[in-house]
């Protein structure tokens, strides 16, 4: 048996011309797809990066907006509770007014009487020019022919029971038409307790 030629031969029939376009054609097609696929891949990865940029700036937006919020709330806890604090102080200056208030309204009954002691504890040679009263204190200025008149009116005021402490603040010597005396100031505190219990008496 004769064996068969299975090898074939292409033949190009084309001319050499149109063979030459037809090679420029796939090339100018080869370049234009590389392009046009470049060009996507650019416009694809602008897409990607403003996509990118705008999930940034929105979660940005959202962190700021959750920032916002939690600085309100902080200023606002931060206000209620210095209204609350504010409000403490108010309540407990008011109750000590109202102390205050139900202490001088205890003592008023009896207070002609108080001063009338505190008057007549003065020695001879010794009286009082003024008389006032703060917070418990008691300031007496008054005037002395002597400094040793000044310290029997303190002796005479600790008998009396109305004072926990008494202090002489100032003595200055005057001389007035010739004479000589003392013109002093005294602070007092007052014995609370034992003026409350005089008034129920």
């Amino acid at each position: 048996m004769k064996k068969k030629n299975s090898e074939k031969t292409r033949i190009n029939l084309l001319p050499a011309k149109d063979r030459s376009r037809i090679a420029k054609g796939r090339k100018r097609l080869v370049i234009y797809f590389f392009i046009t696929g470049y060009l996507i891949f650019i416009v694809l990865l602008d897409l990607t990066f403003v996509l990118n940029n705008n999930y940034k700036k929105n979660y940005l937006s959202r962190l700021n907006q959750q920032l916002t919020f939690l600085k309100t709330k902080n200023i606002l806890n931060e206000t209620f509770e210095s209204a609350i604090d504010k409000r403490k102080i108010l309540l407990e200056a008011i109750q000590k007014k109202i102390s205050v208030i139900d202490s001088l309204k205890k003592l008023k009954v009896a207070w002609n009487k108080k001063i009338s002691e505190i008057v007549a504890a003065s020695p001879d040679g010794v009286w009082m020019s003024g008389l006032s009263l703060e917070k418990g204190i008691i300031a007496i200025n008054g005037n002395s022919v002597s400094l040793s008149g000044i310290s029997t009116y303190i002796n005479n005021l600790k008998n009396t029971g109305l004072f926990t402490k008494i202090t002489l603040t100032e003595a200055q010597r005057k001389i007035i038409g010739g004479n000589t005396f003392y013109s002093f100031n005294l602070k007092a505190v007052l014995n609370i307790r034992n003026i409350n219990f005089n008034n129920k008496k």
